[in-house]
This record gives C-alpha cells, sequence and structure tokens, in this order.
C-alpha cells in the first residue's frame, strides 16, 4: 500500500493486507517503528522511537488526521521478524529470524506481480523486520499478515491508477 505522509524524517504508510482493526496509520524512520490509532489518536504500539519522538509524531498525526484510515488485524502472532526476502516469477518468500520461511502467492501482492525483478529486489526492512518496504514500488507489506494469510488490501482503483502512473513513468523513461 502506498505511502500516505511523509513529514521530516518519518514515513506513514499502511500494510498491504491491513484490515479488522479500527483505523489505524503505521509511521517509520530508520529501524524504528510505530503504530497509532486515529479514532481517538493514540499510540497503539512502539518499536524504537524515543519518548520525545513518539510525542512528536502523535503531533504530526492528529494535525492530519480527519477519520479516515484502515482496518488491520486483531490476532495476536508473537514476533515474526523477517530477515530475508526473496521472490521467484509466482511466490514472495521470507525467511525469519527464528528459522522459518513463510511464503505467498504474488497473486496477492499486485504491485508485486506487476514489478519488474529489478524493483521486486530493491527492498529493505523496515521496523527491525515487521515489515518489508519495496521503494520504487511504494508497496508495504508487514510480515505478520503474510504468516496470518492476508493478501494486499489494496483496491482496485488505487492499483489501476499506481499502474496508470507507473506506464507514464515507463514511457517518459523510454
Amino acid at each position: 500500500m502506498p505511502t500516505v505522509l511523509r513529514v521530516g524524517q518519518y514515513r506513514f504508510f499502511f500494510y498491504a493486507g491491513d484490515r479488522d482493526e479500527p483505523y489505524h496509520v503505521h509511521v517509520e524512520h530508520d529501524e524504528s517503528v510505530a503504530k497509532f490509532w486515529l479514532i481517538p489518536v493514540r499510540l497503539q504500539s512502539n518499536k524504537g522511537f524515543s519518548r520525545p519522538e513518539i510525542n512528536n509524531i502523535q503531533k504530526i498525526v492528529k494535525s492530519n488526521t480527519e477519520g479516515a484510515g484502515m482496518n488491520t488485524s486483531v490476532i495476536e502472532t508473537g514476533t515474526a521478524i523477517a530477515k530475508h526476502v526473496s521472490i521467484n516469477e509466482d511466490t514472495l518468500i521470507i525467511d525469519l529470524i527464528d528459522g522459518r520461511t513463510i511464503s505467498a502467492p504474488l497473486l496477492w501482492y499486485p504491485r508485486l506481480l506487476h514489478s519488474d525483478p529489478k524493483e521486486r529486489n530493491n527492498w529493505r526492512l523496515i521496523g527491525r523486520g515487521e515489515g518489508i518496504h519495496w521503494i520504487d514500488l511504494d508497496e508495504d507489506i508487514s510480515v505478520e499478515n503474510v504468516l496470518l494469510g492476508k493478501p494486499s488490501g489494496e483496491s482496485q482503483s488505487s492499483l489501476m491508477k499506481w499502474l496508470k502512473k507507473r506506464s507514464e513513468h515507463i514511457r517518459q523513461s523510454n
């Protein structure tokens, strides 16, 4: 799913497949990640941000919130932390730090499906491995959602806008 806001060093986003929780937004910078409920705005989880940073981020969330958001999972899965990601022609494969390997079909993640190998390989772990961000695709996937078998929650209209923008960019590059 797309990045929804950038303020200074912070990137605000939704994970693909986020559903079934109250409206919320994730924020990350370097190795730190946090999640804020939006109605009312309050911190839900924090991994790595200092208290002053959280206060600053919460002010940013409050100043940019008008009741919009997405839903996510309520099932507790324990710690599912990625250490490596690979993608073959039809599967997303995530190696976890505890030795497990999980996978999901690329059909679940249309942005990955419609990307080329170079874009698929341009990923980075976020939140100390709780999620994966594909820079070229503006796609974020939560390891927990893959573990729970949740595909992308991106709407068809959002995907179509992204595909159109993508094809225009490719035409301009050639």
